[in-house]
């Protein structure tokens, strides 16, 4: 019984380790096209606006977490590998955002604990003053930060909630480093 128990869980913290962080339930692992199949299951759709962003980046639009959201993905061009998705909330209004933020934050330390989270206040290019947290995970970070269009509170501000996963953020900046 002993036995089986630590196999178990040597297998499941073995696993753990190995694994990569997931975005909307999704490993960023794989290739652009493996990446897409799944969140297109999810609802989201490419973007129009996708052509206008740089190679290596996908746009999609769908819901992140309840929310109407703009989805990010960015992978490696030679290789197609995907290592760092991002969701993106707009508002108009800081009360608006600040209110989409806390909520977020809320299901992010749900989810992931407080214990691996660092905040601290920022001040945007427009002044505006916003908490930013940053979670460290074995297998990412996730970041939380506002932006805004302007110097009022009510103009269009966006939360993104941006996820990296370490192994393949680390091999698409080495191969980026072979062009050095």
């Amino acid at each position: 019984m002993f036995l089986t128990l630590a196999i178990s869980l040597i297998s499941v913290i073995a696993f753990a380790q190995n694994s990569h962080i997931k975005f909307m339930g999704i490993e960023l692992n794989g290739t652009i096209s493996e990446f897409q199949t799944k969140i297109q299951t999810k609802g989201a759709m490419v973007s129009p606006d996708s052509k206008s962003y740089p190679n290596g980046t996908r746009v999609y639009n769908g819901t992140f977490s309840g929310e109407k959201a703009t989805i990010i993905v960015w992978y490696n061009e030679r290789t197609k590998q995907v290592y760092r998705a991002k969701a993106i909330i707009k508002r108009y209004g800081k009360d608006m955002i600040e209110q989409v933020m806390s909520t977020m934050e809320g299901k992010l330390d749900l989810k992931y604990g407080t214990d691996c989270k660092e905040s601290e206040l920022v001040k945007d290019d427009y002044l505006h003053e916003f908490k930013q947290s940053g979670y460290t995970l074995e297998n990412g970070i996730i970041g939380l930060f506002v932006t805004s269009g302007g110097f009022t509170d009510q103009v269009q501000f966006s939360l993104h909630i941006d996820y990296h996963d370490k192994e393949n953020y680390a091999k698409n900046t080495a191969e980026e480093m072979d062009d050095l």
